[in-house]
């Protein structure tokens, strides 16, 4: 073989062991962590779909309280109820007894003047018919026979007079007893209506009472469930970060400037629309969401989306030198937040991980495992995801945690 294809052969050969020992393998890092972001996509989906769960859980242990509270109120209004009609039925059997006492005498007083006037009519009737010369020969006159006739006469009238007001004092008698026996009949009455409806209402508060037990178990399942997997989506996590480490090791020869550089140039703070924070969000409407990052917004002209797009799109560049980690569209990790770019630009002097998060993309142009340089366009603003306008989602994160971007510029 001629000495230059020899040569040509070894450099050849230096290429490709290069290739498949530095190459290849940030190729096999690189599909790792995006099978380990695609585990954690589906287990934030998951976590997702149990948290809502969990809320739903929990709104209707609220109703059920509410419910249950609203039962025990009733509960005890007719229990309230139920000891007062208890109450008067046991005052009118107390009136009842007494009337029933006082109906007795007056019965015997009926039968008292009822007896002797039978016997002053008896008397009358034997002297006026039988003894009538018994009167006469008793009488010293004629004037006084009349007058002793008179007097027994008179005394019946008086025993008769005596009797009727005894039967109408025992009539009056029988029908207030009527009428507080009717009285007692209707007390029972109300008594056993509040009765059939304090066993429906505790049959009510036992039904609710069951679903309420329902509902907390479901709660304490769901609850174990979302630790469990959040335990998961924390493994999976120190994955991702190991494999990103890894990955640096591999292919980081850049060293960070550790002062991050705003990611649009000729749009400045001038132009942030919502800062990093508690904030009311702008698609919901709900108040005391958090911001974990800061938008800046750019005109509709610059934004490839718009109808009255210009032409001169507005470039995303790097904040730092650093590895792309993420170049995609995000999952239900990220909340929505469209086509989005992460860069690791590995620790700072402190010993601390910084990244970076680009989100709401138009257009990407950059892939994992790609290093970029400070000020390097790697996308193109625009409005993907969860977003009511053309703008840049961008994020400080320090170790993971998401951190004020304007303490790092």
């Amino acid at each position: 073989m001629p000495p230059q294809k020899s040569r040509f052969a070894l450099v050849f050969f230096l290429i490709a062991s290069l290739a498949f020992t530095y190459i290849f393998p940030v190729f096999a890092l690189e599909e790792d962590i995006k099978e380990k972001e695609r585990d954690l996509s589906a287990i934030e989906e998951r976590l997702q779909e149990s948290r809502q769960q969990l809320s739903e859980h929990k709104s209707e242990e609220e109703r059920l309280k509410s419910k249950l509270a609203s039962l025990e109120k009733e509960i005890a209004s007719l229990q309230q109820e139920l000891a007062r009609l208890e109450s008067e039925i046991q005052a009118t059997e107390r009136e009842i007894e007494i009337t029933e006492n006082e109906l007795a005498e007056a019965e015997k007083r009926v039968e008292k003047r009822d007896e002797l006037l039978r016997c002053r009519l008896r008397a009358i009737h034997e002297n006026g018919d039988t003894s009538y010369l018994e009167v006469v020969f008793q009488a010293v006159s004629f004037a006084d026979f009349l007058t002793l006739l008179n007097d027994l006469k008179m005394i019946a009238q008086s025993d008769l007079e005596l009797l009727e007001i005894a039967f109408a004092e025992r009539e009056a008698i029988q029908e207030y007893k009527k009428k507080l026996e009717a009285q007692r009949s209707e007390l029972e009455g109300l008594k056993a209506e509040r009765e059939d409806q304090q066993r429906e209402l505790d049959r009510q508060y036992a039904e609710q009472q069951e679903l309420l037990e329902e509902v907390e178990a479901a709660i304490q399942a769901q609850e174990q469930a979302i630790r469990e997997l959040e335990q998961e989506a924390e493994k999976v996590e120190e994955i991702i970060q190991k494999l990103q480490e890894e990955m640096r090791r591999q292919t980081q020869h850049l060293t960070p400037s550790g002062e991050l550089l705003w990611p649009l140039e000729g749009f400045g703070t001038s132009w942030i629309t919502s800062g990093y924070g508690y904030r009311t969000h702008p698609i919901t409407g709900r108040s005391g969401g958090f911001h974990g990052g800061i938008d800046v917004g750019i005109p509709h002209s610059r934004w490839p989306g718009s109808s009255h797009y210009n032409g001169n799109p507005v470039h995303i560049r790097a904040a730092d030198h650093g590895v792309v980690i993420f170049a995609g569209i995000s999952g239900s990790l990220h909340f929505g937040y469209g086509r989005m770019v992460i860069i690791d630009h590995g620790q700072n002097a402190a010993g601390n991980s910084i990244a970076t998060v680009y989100a709401h993309c138009h257009t990407i142009n950059v892939s994992v495992g790609q290093e970029v340089r400070r000020g390097e366009p790697i996308a193109v603003v625009g409005s993907t995801g969860s977003s009511t306008g053309p703008h840049i989602h961008f994020e400080v994160r320090v170790n993971g945690q998401r951190k004020n971007p304007m303490k790092y510029f």
